[in-house]
C-alpha cells in the first residue's frame, strides 16, 4: 500500500485530501504546514507527495513556499524523491519548482488527482471499465451512447458516489465533502439540484433502457449503484 503524504494549511484541503486518499486505498499522512512537513516527515517514507502552493497568512510566521522548495531540493539532492503533486489556485503565478511534477489547479475534481497519482504509481490498479466513466481532465462523462461535459461539482458530487459505491450518501455528508461546506442548511434542497442535472446527463450518455445508476433513498440520501 503506497504512502501518500500531504501538505495544505487549509483545514478543508486537509480533510477531503485525507478522506479521498484513504478510499482510494493509499496509506495517509497530512501536515498543515511546511514548516510541520519539513520537522517530522521521514523522508524516505512517501511514494507520493501531494503539496498545496500557499503562502504564509498575512501576521503569521513559518516557512513559505520558496524555502520549503529549497528544501525539497536539499533533501532529495542524492537520493529518489516521491512522486510530486502540485496543486495551485487557479490565476495564481507558477512558482520556481526544483522538483518536476504536475501541477493540479484548484478547484478540481478529487478524481482528477487520483487518475494522476494512479499514473504515477500504477495504484490502484485499474478496476473493470463502468458503463460511465467520468475523464477527470476535461470533467467528460462518458457512456455507451455518447458524452457530456459536467460542472466541476457536478464531477467531484459523481466521483464521490461512485468511490463510495453501494454506501447511502446523507445530503448533509455530501455538502460536506463534496462542497467543504461546514454548515449543512439547505443541504438537501442543494444536493437534489445537482444530482437531477447530473441524471439528465446520465440519461444522455447511457441511452435509453440502461440502468441509471443513480438512486434516491427517501429520507436518508443517495446511493450509486452499479
Amino acid at each position: 500500500m503506497p504512502l501518500v503524504a500531504a501538505v495544505s494549511r487549509d483545514p478543508r484541503m486537509r480533510s477531503a485530501l485525507e478522506t479521498y486518499l484513504g478510499g482510494r486505498g493509499y496509506a495517509t499522512g497530512t501536515f498543515a504546514n511546511y514548516d510541520v512537513l519539513m520537522e517530522d516527515l521521514d523522508p524516505a517514507a512517501p511514494d507520493g507527495l501531494v503539496v498545496d502552493v500557499q503562502g504564509v497568512p498575512r501576521g503569521e510566521a513559518g516557512a513559505r513556499f520558496t524555502q520549503f522548495n529549497q528544501w525539497l531540493a536539499r533533501t532529495y539532492a542524492t537520493g529518489k524523491p516521491p512522486e510530486l503533486v502540485y496543486l495551485l489556485r487557479k490565476g495564481s503565478r507558477r512558482p520556481r519548482i526544483d522538483l518536476p511534477g504536475p501541477i493540479i489547479k484548484k478547484p478540481f475534481p478529487l478524481e482528477k488527482l487520483g487518475e494522476t497519482l494512479r499514473g504515477q504509481l500504477g495504484y490502484p490498479p485499474l478496476a473493470p471499465r463502468r458503463p460511465l466513466h467520468i475523464e477527470a481532465e476535461t470533467n467528460t462523462l462518458r457512456g455507451n451512447a455518447g458524452a457530456a461535459r459536467l460542472t466541476n461539482i457536478e464531477a467531484n458530487l459523481l466521483a464521490y458516489l461512485m468511490e463510495h459505491e453501494g454506501e447511502i450518501l446523507h445530503p448533509g455528508r455530501l455538502l460536506s465533502e463534496v462542497w467543504q461546506y461546514r454548515d449543512a442548511t439547505g443541504a438537501s434542497t442543494l444536493v437534489r439540484a445537482h444530482v437531477s442535472n447530473l441524471r439528465r446527463k446520465m440519461r444522455a450518455v447511457l441511452g435509453e433502457g440502461e440502468q441509471l445508476h443513480l438512486e434516491t433513498i427517501r429520507g436518508k440520501g443517495y446511493r450509486f449503484v452499479a
